[in-house]
């Protein structure tokens, strides 16, 4: 089975998740499989720490690069991979198993997978959702208080200690390499719709070229 691997990166709140959800959601189940990066995380006991002791998940050191590598060729070889879900150290969450299937299109979604070098040779496309640095934090603040169970303080530090400077370093600089780039910045779907479009253009375009 022939596939188009679409990569989706940006900021942490830059939107990504929606806009995958949005995009899993318009086409039809048997057309298209996600994974995504979230669930190559290291445990916290091997992550890095800051200067002030802090744990610092906002690094290309931070993920499983290899196994996610390896995941991703067997997607696109055509073989189905399974991964236990990542709980963000949350206590009160509960333990997936996931079996992600090839399917003609693979949407791959993290903030770094344009820059693991091995990485981004498997991506066919590589989408960039940017988005202003202010409603990137109130997305976040809102997200890691109702999904991961963290305070507004903690996020606050991690968002400029960590995501800021990371985001800078390790993302922004791709973004001149993406092949289509959203703007997310306003809560709506368009930045969603206007994706799904240039996936379903490229997608369409692959199969009347085979």
């Amino acid at each position: 089975m022939k596939n188009l691997i679409f990569g989706i990166s940006g900021s942490s709140g830059s939107g990504k998740s929606h806009i995958v959800n949005y995009i899993k959601n318009h086409f039809q189940k048997d057309i298209i499989t996600v994974i995504l990066q979230d669930n190559y995380y290291k445990k916290r006991e091997f992550q890095k720490k800051d200067s002030d002791g802090n744990y610092n998940f906002d690094l290309p050191s931070s993920f499983l690069e290899n196994e996610l590598y390896d995941d991703l060729k067997r997607l696109k070889n055509n073989f189905q991979i399974s991964r236990v879900e990542y709980n963000y150290n949350n206590s009160k969450a509960i333990f997936k198993n996931l079996i992600v299937k090839p399917k003609p299109i693979i949407l791959l979604e993290g903030i770094f997978i344009f820059h693991y070098h091995d990485l981004q040779k498997l991506i066919d496309r590589k989408i960039f959702i940017d988005v202003d640095q202010k409603v990137m934090l109130n997305r976040r603040i809102k997200r890691d208080a109702e999904e991961r169970g963290y305070d507004e303080n903690n996020v606050l530090y991690k968002y400029h200690n960590h995501v800021i400077p990371s985001f800078k370093k390790y993302i922004l600089p791709y973004k001149k390499d993406a092949d289509f780039i959203v703007n997310n910045t306003v809560n709506d779907n368009l930045a969603a719709k206007s994706t799904f479009d240039y996936i379903k253009s490229e997608f369409h375009l692959l199969n009347n070229n085979i």
